[in-house]
């Protein structure tokens, strides 16, 4: 992207300072987690720092899950400035009796658009112990439940919770989607 996605601007706001607003409306801990010395937009969320830099989001996870308050959290990334807070909260339903509650959506798991049990913490630290940083390769050792393409219509039509922001082009079609919804 060549500029920190947490602070790319959208209604003259930093994205991360929305993102936080908007899952503090359904979730009681937002929890943020920033490498080692990043500089990030102040928010009212829970700022950790990562405590496994350079380790992906299974570090994140670790970090995340550690002492958690509440039994389940839902993790997303920063770069994602149309997330519909219905998808983490129909997530947040459909996790049940499962430890994990993820998207599949165009046939792929979305790792950073799911719910993990606070208990998986350990699980994501052998992982990470054993060199694997694919949070999705835990899947198999615990009951997950997948929440498929046709659900998640129901609650994100078009998929737009899933549209991230890498590039600047990509950034500037944000932008441009952003205006026109506004």
């Amino acid at each position: 992207m060549g500029t920190p996605k947490a602070w790319l601007e959208f209604g003259g706001r930093p994205l991360l300072e929305i993102l936080v607003e908007r899952l503090s409306s359904a979730f009681p801990t937002v929890r943020v987690i920033g490498a080692p010395g990043q500089d990030l937009p102040p928010t009212t969320a829970e700022l950790l720092r990562d405590e496994l830099p350079d380790q992906g989001p299974v570090g994140g996870l670790v970090t995340g899950l550690r002492d958690l308050r509440e039994p389940f959290a839902f993790a997303c990334s920063c770069d994602v400035p149309f997330l519909r807070i219905e998808l983490a909260e129909y997530l947040a339903s459909a996790v049940n009796e499962h430890e994990v509650a993820i998207c599949e959506w165009e046939g792929r798991l979305q790792p950073l658009h799911a719910v993990y049990a606070a208990s998986m913490q350990p699980l994501f630290q052998q992982q990470l112990a054993a060199g694997n940083r694919r949070p999705i390769a835990v899947l198999d050792q615990v009951r997950t439940r997948r929440v498929q393409e046709a659900e998640i219509r129901a609650v994100d039509p078009e998929g737009l919770s899933f549209l991230n922001v890498n590039t600047p082009q990509e950034y500037q079609e944000a932008l441009a989607r952003w205006e026109a919804d506004c």
